[in-house]
């Protein structure tokens, strides 16, 4: 629907424009006739304070040397019949000590006396314009020995200047009065013969359209422009015409088809029941997907923990394997050496102090064995579990990291937690495992994907009931389309390496179904990014 615009006189329109236009042209020419008028005056304002610099620097020269200052007060005296001077400084170089000194001056009244200018005077040499003056300054040169024994001061000022561009604004606003009226007389012909034709044209049109009359066609015109638009309205009557005629053809159509209208709703409606229902049949699918894949991100997480378990038990129990072997070789050569009697006591010390060595080295390494597998299983058991307990929060962090190290290890990344030893929350584990080993293998894969050494800095603390964990690397960040989507299903920038893209959704599914928190991220390219999660420190176990 077309927008109503607010109705304007043609009349008005056109004494308005020819108003504007006469006035607009007055404007210009005031402005550029002011300009030059003004830059004229200023000119003339220059040279004639040079001139009178010029006077006045050659008379002071007598004055000046000989200490006259009545004479020369007298001298300037006769200034007084030159209206637009208003200051005159006469300054005397010492003798002693070669600086400028006050001499004599001249102030018109009822102008007040301004201070010496001396610290001025070399900002003065050309003639320099204020608002209300013009300031100048020379110096007074001895003709006989060319040197300088003095300065002259003048203020000129340039009211004069302004009483004369009163003047011409004065005589600029009787010409636009004037040519005011003669724009608005001219405009009253102009209007009387413009609008007759026009004031024709639109009582056509209302017989037209009133009497519903649409094959009328509008009378020719004198002007060219109401011609174009009376030719423009007769098509558009015209095609009026036809339109209304094919109108009552389709009406005839449409009773036909309100007949049948009924049953091809019900039709229509059954196949859109029907899509609907297989597209909920597809989500659903999708749904189970999602769920299938969800499970087993999880259990490749387990394998590869358990992977992970072997590596590095096997390193600490084949030396203990070894350590046992070389005990047993010893042994068996202190028994022969006793059965031949051929054991000395060097040997037997010997002997004893390699045999406590090995004892000691097989200590160390099924120990580190024990407290490896002690965290492997701890973690396994929280990962497949979903039970809540309590936990310190800095030791299970270590334990995770801990359980990642055979992946770590082929890397020059570097892990820091800064946590208090002492937080204690009651959650569940197997959730905070899941999402903290997912973010690490995120920054591994994708934000040091170009960084050899990168680091990633977890900080946990506990307030006010409530967990915060925060997670941050120094890697490539995170583009912004990817961002605004990073938590929902499939989103992955690895698709072709063999990205699920369900990392992300699990670990946001993790912090808001089972720990029952808030996951936000905060990333910009090339600054590396950060998760904030947030959860409550002592959950309620409803299982």
């Amino acid at each position: 629907m077309s927008r109503r615009h607010k109705s304007i006189s043609l009349s008005t329109s056109i004494t308005s424009a020819i108003v504007f236009v006469g006035l607009l042209t007055l404007l210009l020419s005031v402005a550029l006739t002011s300009y030059a008028n003004k830059h004229e005056l200023k000119k003339e304002s220059a040279r004639f304070i040079v001139a009178i610099g010029d006077i006045l620097s050659f008379n002071s020269v007598t004055p000046i040397i000989f200490e006259q200052r009545k004479g020369l007060n007298n001298f300037l005296a006769t200034i007084e019949n030159i209206n637009d001077v208003s200051t005159i400084h006469i300054y005397k170089k010492s003798e002693l000590t070669n600086n400028l000194e006050f001499f004599t001056s001249y102030d018109r009244e009822p102008d007040k006396p301004i201070s010496p200018q001396i610290d001025r005077l070399s900002q003065l040499k050309r003639p320099l314009f204020t608002n209300d003056y013009v300031e100048y300054a020379l110096p007074v040169i001895e003709e006989s020995t060319n040197q300088e024994i003095g300065y002259v001061y003048l203020r000129l000022s340039l009211q004069h200047l302004k009483e004369n561009q009163a003047e011409w604004f004065k005589f600029y606003g009787m010409a636009a009065f004037v040519i005011a009226l003669i724009a608005i007389a001219l405009a009253q012909i102009l209007k009387s013969r413009i609008l007759s034709p026009v004031h024709r044209f639109v009582k056509d049109i209302e017989y037209a359209t009133s009497r519903k009359r649409f094959e009328y066609q509008l009378e020719s015109t004198s002007f060219n422009e109401l011609q174009v638009i009376s030719e423009a309205v007769n098509k558009l009557l015209l095609k009026i015409h036809r339109q209304l005629e094919r109108s009552k053809e389709a009406e005839t159509e449409i009773t036909e088809l309100n007949q049948n209208l009924e049953e091809k709703v019900i039709k229509r409606t059954k196949a859109l029941r029907d899509s609907n229902q297989e597209l909920l049949d597809a989500l659903e699918q999708v749904h189970q997907y999602q769920s299938q894949v969800i499970q087993s991100e999880k259990m490749a997480s387990l394998g590869q923990m358990v992977a992970g378990v072997a590596h590095e038990v096997n390193t600490p129990i084949g030396l203990g394997v070894t350590a046992s072997t070389m005990l047993s070789d010893r042994i068996d050569t202190v028994l022969q050496q006793l059965e031949e009697q051929t054991l000395t006591a060097t040997q037997l010390g010997k002997f004893l102090n390699e045999s406590k060595e090995n004892t000691q080295i097989i200590y160390r390494n099924l120990t580190r064995a024990a407290d490896l597998i002690s965290s492997f299983k701890q973690v396994a058991v929280d990962q497949t579990a979903g039970q809540v307990r309590e936990i310190n929060i800095y030791q299970y962090l270590n334990e995770i990291i801990t359980s990642m190290q055979p992946t770590l290890k082929k890397y020059r990344h570097h892990i820091e937690i800064d946590c208090a030893p002492t937080y204690t929350i009651k959650t569940r584990p197997g959730p905070i495992n899941q999402i903290i080993m997912n973010l690490v293998m995120n920054s591994l894969i994708h934000g040091f994907k170009s960084l050899e050494e990168g680091t990633i800095t977890i900080k946990a603390s506990v307030s006010g009931g409530r967990c915060y964990i925060q997670y941050r690397d120094n890697g490539a960040g995170i583009e912004e389309k990817v961002k605004q989507k990073i938590f929902d299903p499939f989103v992955t920038t690895n698709r072709g390496d063999g990205g699920s893209g369900l990392g992300m959704h699990l670990v946001y599914n993790l912090v808001t179904q089972a720990l029952k928190g808030k996951i936000s991220v905060h990333s910009e390219i090339g600054e590396g990014a950060q998760f904030n999660i947030d959860f409550p420190a002592l959950l309620e176990d409803y299982s």
